[in-house]
């Protein structure tokens, strides 16, 4: 009777280590945005300009990697798709201060000249994008 006392509390105490054992390191992964724009029409050269002299720039100020850009041909539904390095991964989405998006916008703040000219800039981007929908995705190494 001992010996079942005994194998049982083994079996039980092996039971419950098993999943510290068998845990793995996690990988480095790299976590994306994927947004699929369609943009206003007459709006593309716009849109190229402000990402070129300010999203870019500011982006590269805050330490971040530079959007990637895909224009689409011949689909109705969207224009391009803007590809996005998401350096805190998901848990972006745990913050409402990410540190990385506020550094990028007050680089650009500081570019344009101050809040009230990066508002209006917010408000003349919302105008070019007539809609969009924004994925999510990381690497798997």
């Amino acid at each position: 009777m001992k010996f079942i006392h005994l194998l049982a509390t083994a079996t039980a105490v092996s039971l419950a280590a098993t999943p510290a054992l068998a845990q793995e390191a996690e990988e480095a992964r790299t976590t994306y945005s994927v947004t699929m724009l369609k943009l206003a029409d007459g709006a593309d050269e716009r849109w190229l300009e402000i990402r070129d002299e300010y999203v870019t720039p500011a982006q590269e100020a805050a330490g971040m990697t530079p959007d990637v850009v895909h224009w689409v041909m011949m689909n109705p539904d969207y224009d391009l798709i803007v590809v996005s390095e998401m350096p805190e991964g998901l848990a972006s989405f745990d913050s409402h201060a990410n540190p990385t998006r506020e550094a990028m916008f007050a680089a650009m703040a500081q570019m344009l000249g101050g809040e009230q000219q990066l508002e209006a800039l917010g408000e003349e981007w919302d105008t070019l994008v007539e809609s969009q929908t924004t994925l999510y995705t990381h690497t798997h190494p």
